[in-house]
């Protein structure tokens, strides 16, 4: 088994063992199907996070203050808003599962039906896939450092309280890892289809600067029209697994990068209460500061490579145009390799690649400017009050 199938199955499993993923799939055969065992452990495990978070914030335990006693109450709440979102996330992203089973399996067999015609795909990913399996099994781990010092500082009864916050990110942290994988997956087919796609204008070029044979001349043309109109049938399944995903994760994207943009506010206010205060004074220890803040680092380079993967799908699909604008050199083609050529142009320019999020949220390098041009305001609005009156 090479690394790459490794790492894949450990995401897989991994995903149905927090309760995450409710069905089950064959890399091999590229079946996706639901089992009794699946579906059971599934809903015992998403019951039990539900009814052991309903019982334990129904009491009067305030875990607040309990680790950020000698806060002040901006800060409080600045905490409580930041949890309270992670925690509703959660929730709603194991509801939202059972809701959009069936679409999700239909877009996963979509994914693993292409994996399988197109398996050099995984060796191209292989990077890709290490990069964010070490990215988020560090973040993983460092929530985990977190809870055990924060469990050292509070009462017995605050334990489970950390155990369901931990239990929350990783499933969130999963979900993330999800949507990256299957964007990881969409970029190389679309590198895989330029790269096709390139070789296929080299070869028209060759053609029409050799066109002595004409039985030769028409027969290459077709074979270069075939290998057209295979480019553009993939390139529209692509297109369809972006849309499928977008809807899919619609909602839950939206309040998961909701929960990241809150988060760096938040971040950015907990960075200035600690040298205004001192972490003492808030009742923190050296340790505790230090993992924070390596945790922050990860757990935004975490949120990043799905942002920059998502962005760079939408670079590959500009270069298929670039390359594309190409065939306006070539002139005295087969009637049917230039109608190959006209269909493919015409079919990016008619069904163009975005990516949205709730079909309001263009996401794109200047709308990312722009949200961190408001992440940086926001953060100094909220210091300034502090300042003010605190």
């Amino acid at each position: 088994m090479d690394l790459e199938s490794f790492l894949l199955g450990a995401v897989y499993y991994y995903g149905l063992f927090i309760g995450l993923s409710n069905f089950e799939f064959d890399w091999n055969t590229g079946r996706v199907f639901t089992s009794k065992r699946s579906t059971l452990y599934a809903i015992g495990t998403d019951s039990c996070i539900s009814v052991l978070y309903i019982y334990y914030w129904t009491g009067n335990a305030n875990i607040v203050d309990a680790i950020f006693g000698k806060a002040n109450l901006l800060h409080e709440y600045i905490v409580v808003i930041m949890t309270g979102l992670r925690i509703t996330t959660g929730l709603f992203t194991l509801i939202h599962r059972w809701y959009q089973r069936c679409k999700m399996m239909d877009l996963t067999a979509k994914v693993v039906r292409m994996y399988m015609a197109r398996p050099q795909v995984k060796r191209m990913s292989r990077w890709g896939i290490l990069i964010k399996f070490i990215s988020g099994s560090v973040t993983d781990g460092l929530q985990m450092a977190i809870i055990l010092n924060t469990m050292g500082r509070v009462e017995p009864q605050f334990f489970l309280g950390l155990g369901l916050q931990y239990w929350i990110s990783v499933i969130l942290n999963m979900a993330m890892v999800q949507q990256y994988m299957i964007m990881l997956f969409v970029r190389t087919q679309f590198q895989l289809l330029n790269s096709e796609l390139r070789q296929v204008m080299e070869e028209t070029k060759e053609v029409q600067l050799n066109r002595r044979h004409q039985g030769v001349f028409m027969t290459r043309c077709c074979s270069l029209a075939d290998q057209l109109e295979d480019i553009a049938r993939i390139q529209d399944e692509l297109q369809t697994i972006v849309n499928q995903l977008e809807k899919v994760f619609a909602i839950r994207a939206a309040m998961i990068y909701g929960g990241y943009y809150l988060s760096s506010v938040g971040t950015s206010y907990l960075a200035y209460s600690i040298l205004k205060h001192g972490y003492e004074n808030m009742n923190m220890t050296l340790s505790t500061v230090i993992l924070v803040f390596c945790w922050c680092f990860f757990y935004y380079l975490d949120g990043l490579l799905n942002l920059y993967g998502m962005l760079h799908v939408q670079d590959d699909y500009r270069e298929m145009m670039q390359i594309l604008g190409e065939r306006t050199l070539f002139v005295g083609l087969d009637v049917r390799l230039d109608e190959a050529f006209e269909n493919l142009n015409l079919q990016l320019i008619r069904n163009p690649l975005e990516i949205k999020v709730v079909e309001l949220y263009d996401v794109t390098r200047r709308s990312t400017l722009a949200m961190i041009g408001n992440l940086i305001t926001h953060s100094i609005f909220l210091i300034q009050y502090d300042m003010e009156h605190f």
